[in-house]
């Protein structure tokens, strides 16, 4: 065993003489007030990660649901379109006479264009 009076004693002594006590206190305090901000604040972050998780799930799914709507509806109107085109084609077969009339009053129209196809 170490006499009383060895050099790690009179270090440690020596070491804890120049430490205010009252300074480590307030450090410990603040690292205390420090880590429950920390941890109210990890909280929170946790908590918004996991509205935004759901969120994002929402979205996501509606997302889904309006692109295959919209898929839809193009398919939809292209066949409409196809349909109106065909139709164009027959009239203006049946009746050559009123679609060379109808291109002579309006030349820009799209019925023009379809006569000459």
């Amino acid at each position: 065993m170490d006499p009383p009076d060895s050099a790690s004693r009179v270090f440690c002594s020596r070491i804890l003489s120049m430490v205010n006590a009252d300074d480590v206190n307030a450090i410990i305090l603040a690292q205390k007030n420090m880590l429950d901000r920390f941890e109210k604040t990890n909280e929170m972050l946790l908590n918004f990660n996991n509205l935004s998780s759901a969120r994002l799930q929402q979205m996501t799914e509606r997302f889904l649901h309006h692109t295959r709507t919209l898929v839809e509806m193009k398919r939809d109107l292209d066949s409409i379109f196809r349909r109106i085109r065909t139709l164009k084609g027959k009239l203006a077969r049946q009746h050559p006479e009123a679609f060379s009339r109808k291109c002579h009053l309006y030349p820009t129209s799209g019925l023009c264009a379809l006569r000459c196809r």
